[in-house]
């Protein structure tokens, strides 16, 4: 019965066509949409350093270990079922946009940055994602976070004398479906945060403070 039934459903053009869409769209896969988008990074002014700094720093390797497509995603693409099969992409590199960003709250901050130099400070950009909260009598809430790991080499021996790791984060919240109107400056927010945490770090400070003057 269901041989003969598969038969007559078969004869109909329209449902050969509707499976013959079906099995090209399982051997080829989605489409992966890719969503440019502009993000700049202006960290604000934290704790400048004390003049006199004792040591200066250059900036290395920023690496992009992040399970992502490539290195230019922000984003993965997400809804409150998860991943979509889409994603938000910057027109440089993630990484690079991030040691800007790092370089440029460095230098406001009053971090000495040299080449060559004492130290080096090395990252990796270890994980991202959003994450969509849907509510039923609240609206949905968006929250985005990436964690990073720094190090800072001693440029003399090439051996690490601090690191640690950080994870930025931002939450929003959304009335709409215009995706872009907020991951914008909420990735923005996220990748700012993850930078105010290491220069404000204490024990990363310490290896430029001044070291103190003894009151007569």
């Amino acid at each position: 019965m269901k041989t003969k039934l598969f038969h007559v459903l078969m004869k109909d053009p329209r449902i050969r066509a509707i499976i013959c869409i079906g099995l090209a769209g399982l051997a080829t896969g989605c489409v992966f949409m890719r969503k440019p988008v502009t993000l700049t990074l202006a960290p604000p002014a934290g704790q400048p350093l004390p003049a006199g700094s004792k040591a200066s720093l250059a900036l290395g390797e920023f690496k992009d270990t992040r399970l992502v497509t490539d290195g230019f995603v922000l984003v993965q693409d997400e809804n409150a079922y998860g991943p979509t099969e889409g994603a938000f992409v910057t027109e440089k590199p993630v990484a690079e946009l991030f040691r800007d960003g790092l370089r440029s709250a460095l230098e406001q901050d009053g971090f000495p940055i040299t080449q060559p130099a004492p130290y080096e400070l090395r990252g990796n950009l270890q994980s991202s994602g959003v994450r969509v909260i849907e509510g039923f009598m609240f609206p949905r809430e968006i929250k985005f976070w990436l964690t990073a790991r720094f190090d800072l080499v001693d440029s003399a021996t090439g051996l690490t004398v601090w690191h640690d790791t950080y994870t930025g984060q931002n939450t929003t919240t959304n009335l709409t479906w215009n995706r872009k109107m907020f991951v914008v400056p909420a990735c923005s927010n996220m990748l700012v945060n993850t930078i105010t945490q290491l220069v404000s770090d204490r024990m990363f400070r310490r290896y430029f403070e001044p070291q103190p003057t003894n009151a007569p």
